[in-house]
């Protein structure tokens, strides 16, 4: 493997977006398993308003529902999570193309993530009837590891740049050795 000065700061931020993904996940699934096994199972108790039950399963709190910030953050995570392992190829393998989508993804995520970050601190701050009682929690915790993927994101992009530079001179010197290495072995004289 070859050295690359800012290739160790992608491999840590890709590293960091990883480990912020996967905790996206777990506040994901965490919500999930307590919206569909513990909420909707006391809303059901209550049978005087089941079509309020439906509607809201239907709608903005479900955490299938991809509108709701709850189900946003899965599939941020998604993404998030392979363009980090992206990045990660991209450095180990000096792959030039998976470098600029990891920065392609990180310089477009700086805005969703920044957006994402401020509904989701807006929506924890709303109590409406009927809201679950974590939700807030929940909303939180998300809020909180989409504002380090934003941070990552500007991080990742600096580095990202930095990194491709790298390895155009890195290919640029290996095609310059190639090219002197064939130029010496097509002039060597014959001695036999």
């Amino acid at each position: 493997m070859w050295k690359m000065r800012s290739g160790s700061g992608v491999l840590c931020i890709s590293a960091a977006q990883l480990v912020v993904g996967l905790c996206l996940l777990g506040v994901y699934e965490g919500y999930k398993a307590y919206y569909f096994d513990k909420f909707i199972a006391e809303e059901k108790k209550d049978l005087s308003d089941t079509a309020s039950v439906a509607t809201r399963v239907a709608g903005y709190e479900s955490p299938l529902d991809f509108r709701s910030p709850m189900g946003f953050s899965y599939y941020l995570s998604i993404a998030n999570n392979m363009f980090a392992i992206f990045g990660l190829a991209g450095v180990v393998n000096a792959q030039r193309e998976l470098i600029i989508a990891f920065f392609a993804y990180n310089a477009a995520q700086m805005v969703i993530s920044f957006h994402a970050f401020v509904d989701l601190c807006t929506d924890a701050g709303i109590k409406y009837d009927g809201e679950p009682a974590k939700l807030t929690s929940f909303e939180r915790a998300a809020a909180t590891f989409i504002f380090f993927s934003f941070l990552l994101s500007l991080l990742a992009t600096v580095f990202a740049l930095k990194a491709m530079d790298e390895v155009k001179s890195k290919q640029r010197e290996e095609f310059n050795r190639m090219a002197v290495l064939s130029d010496t072995l097509a002039y060597e004289p014959d001695n036999a």
